[in-house]
């Protein structure tokens, strides 16, 4: 059927709409049912809601206003859809852009422009060439933007895909979540695995089942949480519980830190530092409660600020501690502790311990300088941790 003589109301098979075409309701209706396809070419409107099989719309911008369903799918060719309502449809393929006032429903969207949608997002797959900016809440299985992307939190079952800039405005829950430039989440987070090539910030806490990878910078407000954490550059977080954590410059930690293996290679502050294995960090550590592992390694010209209690503590050359409790402490060349309370004490020569030095079994090394004659005693006082 062509659009000569334009009609309203039901149109029984396929209509064309011609550029500058308008297809109104009867007086009366709300919109206009198509039992068809309705093939737009050019730039056309719908004053009111439509209903149809199939809508295929070739260079131009077809503009509904009101909601869309479409029991079949809908395809864009080089055009734009705007609809002021909700939109429906089996499937959402091709074109420049869409905007979608309300809400959209569509197990398979595959735009190669931008995406606007104002109410929630339904679905299975969900990408988009260009950007996304979802601003309802999200309910899919797989979500994949080339640019940009925003969304309202929800849901997304298996995986989000962000080559630019990622960013949830209310709480998230998904499997694995991959972003090439920056993540921004202004609420809560909880999935399976995390990358990042540039860097994450998140306002609430961050709840990852198996691992954080991030190139750059990551700041988590609340708890970060995951079996492994890896961060090139700095980490800054309220609290921290891993299994294994490695980051390359600086981790700030406002509150505890708890883990099995902690790795840093600058500075580390928190309140306090709980590692069941080992902990490692290339400048220096400080803490309020204090450092508690198994194997504790202080690098050279490194320090720590804060009381250390390990089964094992080695402080490199020229390295400076506060007080240790140790099953087996070794003191480098010209290294420095304040009191020190070990099972077994190895200094090097120029080592100065300026406070109380308590042992049970033995001193070995000399050259030392002890601020208090050294002790050997049967218990060595409680330790802080």
């Amino acid at each position: 059927m062509s659009s000569s003589g334009v009609p309203t109301g039901r149109i029984n098979g396929d209509y064309d709409l011609q550029s500058g075409g308008v297809l109104r309701p009867l007086p009366g209706s709300q919109g206009v049912e198509i039992s068809g396809i309705l093939r737009c070419h050019g730039s056309g409107s719908v004053e009111g809601t439509l209903a149809c099989r199939e809508i295929r719309v070739e260079d131009g911008l077809l503009t509904v206003r009101g909601s869309v369903n479409a029991s079949g799918g809908i395809s864009l060719r080089r055009a734009r859809l705007e609809v002021k309502g909700d939109l429906t449809a089996a499937s959402l393929k091709g074109g420049k852009g869409v905007s979608v006032q309300g809400n959209l429903t569509s197990p398979d969207v595959d735009i190669e422009g931008y995406v606007e949608i104002s109410g929630t997002t339904k679905g299975d797959t969900f990408e988009a060439g260009g950007s996304a900016d979802l601003r309802g809440a999200v309910e899919l299985t797989t979500l994949e933007v080339g640019g940009r992307v925003s969304i309202g939190g929800g849901t997304v079952r298996r995986s989000i895909e962000v080559g630019g800039k990622f960013e949830t405005t209310a709480a998230l829950t998904f499997g694995t979540l991959e972003i090439g430039g920056l993540g921004r989440v202004r609420a809560s987070a909880q999935g399976d695995a995390v990358e990042v090539g540039g860097m994450i910030d998140c306002d609430a806490d961050f709840i990852i089942t198996k691992e954080v990878e991030v190139g750059g910078k990551i700041r988590v407000a609340g708890k970060l949480q995951s079996a492994r954490i890896e961060v090139g550059g700095l980490l800054s977080a309220g609290s921290i519980e891993g299994q294994d954590v490695e980051v390359g410059g600086v981790a700030e930690v406002s509150g505890a830190v708890v883990g099995r293996r902690l790795q840093v290679g600058g500075r580390l502050s928190a309140e306090r530092v709980v590692v069941a294995d080992r902990v490692e960090v290339g400048d220096e550590i400080r803490t309020v409660s204090g450092v508690k592992a198994d194997s504790l390694r202080v690098g050279d010209h490194s320090s720590v600020r804060g009381p250390i209690v390990a089964r094992e503590v080695t402080v490199g050359e020229r390295g400076k501690v506060g007080d240790v409790w140790a099953g087996t402490l070794r003191l480098e060349e010209r290294a420095k502790a304040e009191n020190v309370y070990a099972e077994e004490l190895e200094v090097a020569s120029r080592v100065e311990i300026g406070g109380e030095t308590q042992f049970v079994r033995s001193i070995r090394g000399e050259g030392a300088r002890y601020g208090k004659t050294p002790k050997q005693v049967s218990q060595l006082p409680p330790a802080p941790l």
